[in-house]
């Protein structure tokens, strides 16, 4: 019997294992030049980095810093088997991460080339660590470069630890257009609306925090009691499953609450 994860999985395989590209030499000497900006982005967002080349069906570019914590290369610079993330990742969450991901190449080649570089993926899920505990990761992704034809050639993908305590909330995901903000694709069970995960006024409390706001200044802002402010911090933290206020503001940030 086929299930639906082996359907996908195999969805997925096949893609890039057909998937070729218009590209030659001078693209590739390009791409070069941009590596040193990209690995400063990555410095700047604080977060692993990884390029994902469809035509050549592996890395071209990893930079991750959360290696010793997980103890296993997040991304290699080398062909990747669908095995080796099946391996360590949820197992909850593996159909949904390669739903997901078919779902949206699809997405994006239903798209005429000119809009295709318009969206970014964002998605979180849980993975092992070699302790045996998991970890929540969220992963960013957009289309970095398309080649001669119009096709998807480069992926960009970031990656940010939102939680060493991943909890059993399930996994969230949002595909975002950069232009307008609005949502795409996602509309099932597997989505988390953001009112779900806060409430208005936690919102804006992290919005405040993100300002550099200490509770004290928090509560003058918004005319409520420092204890008020600090359970809506504490409910922050337990929603976003974060262990401090710095991991939930990464966990707002990827998926747009604020």
């Amino acid at each position: 019997m086929i299930t639906s994860s082996s359907y996908n999985l195999q969805h997925h395989i096949d893609y890039f294992e057909n998937h070729r590209c218009c590209v030659d030499d001078d693209d590739y000497k390009r791409f070069e030049l941009q590596k040193q900006l990209l690995l400063k982005i990555a410095k700047v967002e604080n977060s692993a980095l990884a390029v994902f080349d469809t035509n050549k069906n592996h890395y071209i570019l990893s930079c991750s810093k959360f290696d010793k914590i997980i103890g296993y290369q997040l991304n290699y610079e080398k062909k990747i088997s669908p095995d080796f993330f099946s391996k360590y990742c949820h197992p909850g969450d593996f159909n949904f991460v390669i739903d997901t991901a078919c779902r949206t190449y699809k997405f994006w080649e239903s798209l005429p080339p000119s809009e295709r570089t318009d969206y970014k993926l964002i998605v979180d899920y849980r993975l092992r660590s070699i302790t045996g505990a998991y970890l929540r990761f969220i992963q960013q992704m957009v289309i970095l470069e398309l080649d001669k034809n119009g096709e998807i050639w480069l992926l960009l993908k970031l990656f940010d630890l939102a939680s060493e305590n991943a909890g059993e909330e399930p996994p969230q995901r949002k595909l975002v257009n950069l232009k307008t903000w609005k949502l795409h694709l996602f509309n099932d069970d597997y989505e988390i609306p953001t009112s779900k995960v806060l409430t208005s006024r936690e919102i804006q409390v992290l919005d405040l925090i993100s300002q550099g706001l200490d509770s004290k200044n928090i509560s003058d802002r918004l005319f409520i009691s420092m204890n008020t402010v600090n359970n809506h911090r504490q409910n922050i933290l337990n929603k976003t499953r974060s262990g401090n206020t710095s991991q939930a503001l990464i966990f707002a940030k990827r998926i747009g609450i604020i």
